[in-house]
């Protein structure tokens, strides 16, 4: 990375010192020198600076950023952004993903990484595809966890979280083929869209990926739309790697699924916010 800054119009105010993690807690004096060797891109310098007197290699443009919700508002759209877990037929527009991946480039990442990337699935016979491999997936599971050996086994090779939604899952199995006699979407809920987060394994991938796909869940709430994680589909790649779930879903060479969910349009609208449990914080 190359980084000038301009002396006519710097005011020697330091708030690009302060805002960058190298000058302030590597030992580094120079803003400029630290940038050549270690700077991760993340345009902080350039984003606090009062006369725009930086220039930075890895920062093409900038754009203002306005006023935030208040509170009210915050809590609101909070609140608003539930699983939905029924659809209406309707399409995604394209300006709606367009708002999706400003959501997505604007989403925080491990040592800014932004290594995410973003694929939408529309097309129906694909998405008929990934819902009957899951449903064949979930009765493979079903299956395992109904023998005392291979549910032994499936404990002592899995981690405590990956077994326990092994088992979540499998438990409603049946609930699941009930309601795809009845006609209905078990596993999409009837959505036209999935949207899939994928990328390269590393240290901060799947938590990346989690603060990426929340932030896109309240845009979608913002925009009068809804969404639902789709655990079971990350579980199915990411531990099991089951082989016709990853055939329907394509993904790129080195890719991995770090989170998914489903969206469209809700058939409900929620008014009113239920009960949650209260939390409390813990002061020392």
């Amino acid at each position: 990375m190359k980084l000038t800054i301009d002396q006519d119009k710097c005011i020697h105010c330091h708030l690009c010192e302060k805002a960058c993690f190298l000058t302030r807690f590597c030992g580094f004096d120079s803003l400029e020198g630290a940038a050549e060797q270690y700077c991760i891109g993340c345009g902080h310098c350039v984003a606090v600076c009062p006369r725009q007197a930086i220039t930075h290699s890895g920062v093409k443009s900038t754009e203002p950023i306005g006023p935030v919700p208040g509170e009210a508002e915050v809590l609101n759209l909070l609140m608003k952004t539930r699983s939905v877990r029924h659809f209406k037929p309707d399409p995604v527009s394209r300006e709606t993903w367009n708002v999706l991946r400003r959501a997505a480039e604007y989403s925080q990442s491990g040592l800014n990484a932004q290594s995410i990337r973003l694929t939408a699935v529309e097309d129906p016979d694909t998405l008929s595809g990934i819902r009957k491999a899951l449903l064949r997936m979930y009765d493979k599971l079903e299956r395992l966890a109904a023998f005392p050996v291979t549910r032994l086994a499936a404990r002592l090779a899995l981690s405590p979280q990956d077994y326990h939604a092994v088992i979540s899952e499998t438990a409603t199995q049946p609930l699941r083929r009930q309601a795809e006699e009845r006609g209905e979407d078990p596993v999409l809920y009837g959505a036209p869209a999935l949207l899939l987060l994928t990328g390269p394994a590393s240290q901060t991938a799947r938590e990346d990926a989690t603060v990426l796909s929340h932030n896109i869940m309240m845009a979608l709430t913002a925009l009068g739309l809804g969404s639902c994680y789709m655990g079971g589909l990350v579980l199915g790649c990411r531990v099991f790697k089951y082989k016709p779930l990853l055939r329907a879903l394509d993904l790129p060479k080195g890719h991995a699924v770090h989170q998914a969910l489903v969206l469209g349009t809700p058939t409900v609208q929620l008014k009113r916010m239920p009960e949650r449990k209260r939390r409390k914080i813990r002061f020392r």
